[in-house]
């Protein structure tokens, strides 16, 4: 114990680097992957069958082989990344490839017929999924996003792997340093499940003011 209470100070440091970088690559993730939602819903045939490939690839591939493609692999043919900008863009593409598949469903969740009595109503199909699809489609996509958050949260464990410095990578080197592998893993299984528990009760406070106005 006396040795986890040693390392809790660069714990610290290493959690709020993992905490950034989760909400950084959680925005962009969203972001892109409303607008690849979109795609794969209403746009041509051709971008929706690229979207939908690059979902079964993201899906399909180990993520820690996808992250190895990005740092090692794109090396190789000159072009490097620093661990941080591996990291983000590696959490980005994992996510986004997750994050379609969300806001596909919670926009398909919502009925056909309210888009056609918003068109009835000469509402444009910009403002039905602004004022009237989206948000009905947000309170259905709240929880999978509160698990999406928490997945790019574990995700950040293989991040010591290239070198990125946080609770995994502070972990590594005690435990080389001290061969105290038991107090010092568990000690970041900890930091991480607190973590993972904040995620969790913001995600369900947020569900439930969600459901009070739908």
């Amino acid at each position: 114990m006396h040795v986890a209470l040693h390392y809790l100070g660069v714990y610290g440091v290493g959690a709020l680097k993992d905490i950034a970088l989760t909400i950084v690559s959680t925005i962009l993730s969203i972001i892109l992957g409303v607008l690849a939602a979109a795609g794969r819903l209403y746009g041509p045939k051709a971008l929706q069958i690229a979207i939908a490939w690059y979902v079964e690839i993201i899906r399909g591939l180990p993520a820690i082989l996808q992250l190895f493609i990005i740092y090692f692999g794109f090396d190789q043919i000159g072009i490097h990344f620093s661990p941080l900008m591996a990291a983000l863009i590696w959490l980005v593409a994992y996510g986004v490839g997750y994050a379609v598949e969300i806001f596909r469903a919670g926009l398909m969740d919502v009925a056909q017929g309210q888009r056609e009595a918003s068109a009835a109503l000469g509402l444009s199909p910009s403002t039905t999924m602004r004022k009237i699809v989206f948000p009905q489609a947000l309170v259905a996509m709240l929880p999978p996003l509160t698990s999406f958050v928490v997945l790019q949260l574990k995700n950040t464990t293989l991040l010591y792997l290239v070198g990125f410095a946080d609770v995994m990578y502070e972990a590594r080197l005690g435990v080389d340093a001290t061969n105290q592998a038991g107090p010092l893993y568990v000690m970041a299984a900890v930091v991480y499940l607190i973590i993972s528990l904040v995620i969790g009760r913001i995600g369900m406070r947020m569900e439930r003011r969600a459901a009070a106005y739908r």
